[in-house]
């Protein structure tokens, strides 16, 4: 797998709630860097977080004395605030691809990229769950609707209820804990559902000139687009070490499954530092490790992987988009279909901006950076 270094991607949290939600997918990447055919990037130890957080030049605004100011707030979200240091604790450990940047005016670009990106995810994050809380009664999730995604990740993992429990507790979280956060999730996946989903429509004529554009493609074009999680496995971890990582990934996958935002739980999750959201870009066949390869060019555009084991560790892998050449007429629908499946993942991220654009200007928002 290879480092990419990509430009911002605005409203990444909110984004990819929607995703899990309706199995939609992300944007494009629109920049990249390729290593070494077959290879993984170098996977960075994050450091521990400074004394005093490394955050860009231009965000400390001196006194009137000369002094930086101590601990600024960046970000105001109705009665929240998000201050420079808690900011730049977060985003401290993406901060290892900057070693890769050998200009310092380029460098000090991408450092507030990366700000700004981490700044959207956690603007978004809060976003939603103020809307949550907003219209927990009208979203309506049951005891019941709770029993049925803990049968399901039992069932996905072949686990009995005793086995997850151990699992949960090995982990530091209570059963009363876990069936609370299946509930938030849940509320997630129905507030997209309810307020986005409905909005999204597909043209037959863009689906068809989607097509044509494809078909004029070379011959034997296919690359896979995705986005990943990782959980590193340390090289010589005991077998049982391994197996507390397997089971990690388990639960986070399981949460993905049932509403859990992509981007934020790469963020926060990931061992993977190169981009806050977890994005990739687009790979071809032969440069992936091939477990990673082969989960990543099975899935559909929007899917969610079962977890596959690397010799980096752990991860769960997303698809957001396909580039291969038509084959076949575009008039068949067995051609179509997967088209129309694209436009309706990217018309649903556009309605998820204008979703979020909709709840920042009801809002009072205000960024400081």
């Amino acid at each position: 797998m290879r480092f990419v270094n990509r430009h911002v991607a605005s409203s990444l949290s909110v984004i990819g709630v929607a995703l899990m939600a309706a199995s939609v997918v992300y944007g494009a990447p629109q920049g990249q860097q390729r290593g070494p055919q077959g290879t993984m990037p170098r996977m960075r130890e994050a450091p521990p977080p400074p004394p005093t957080p490394d955050v860009p030049e231009a965000f400390n605004k001196p006194t009137a004395q000369g002094r930086e100011v101590a601990d600024r707030v960046v970000a105001i979200i109705e009665d929240e605030i998000v201050t420079e240091r808690e900011l730049a604790t977060k985003v401290q450990p993406f901060l290892g691809q900057l070693d890769d940047i050998k200009d310092p005016a380029k460098k000090e670009q991408r450092k507030k990229e990366i700000y700004r990106q981490v700044l959207d995810i956690e603007i978004g994050e809060k976003m939603v769950s103020k809307e949550i809380e907003k219209n927990k009664d009208k979203l309506g999730v049951t005891e019941q609707d709770i029993d049925r995604a803990v049968d399901e990740r039992m069932k996905y993992n072949n686990m009995t209820r005793e086995q997850l429990q151990a699992a949960l507790y090995g982990q530091g979280m209570t059963w009363a804990e876990y069936r609370k956060k299946l509930k938030e999730l849940l509320e997630r996946t129905r507030l997209i559902q309810y307020r986005v989903q409905g909005k999204v429509q597909v043209k037959d004529t863009d689906v068809k000139r989607r097509c044509e554009e494809r078909s004029r493609l070379s011959a034997g074009t296919s690359q896979v687009c995705v986005s990943h999680i990782l959980v590193a496995v340390p090289q010589g971890a005991s077998p049982a070490d391994v197996e507390k990582k397997r089971v990690e990934a388990g639960r986070l996958q399981s949460e993905l499954q049932n509403g859990a935002d992509f981007a934020a739980y790469a963020f926060k999750y990931s061992d993977y530092k190169a981009a806050p959201d977890g994005k990739l870009g687009c790979i071809s066949r032969g440069e992936m490790e091939k477990p990673f390869e082969d989960a990543a060019f099975t899935l559909k555009v929007g899917q969610l992987s079962p977890v596959v084991r690397t010799s980096f560790g752990f991860h769960i892998i997303k698809v957001y988009d396909r580039v291969a050449a038509t084959s076949g007429s575009c008039d068949q629908d067995s051609v179509l279909t997967p088209i129309r499946n694209e436009l309706y993942e990217e018309e649903m991220e556009r309605q998820m901006n204008a979703f979020i654009g909709e709840l920042r200007s009801k809002a009072f928002v205000e960024v400081k950076l």
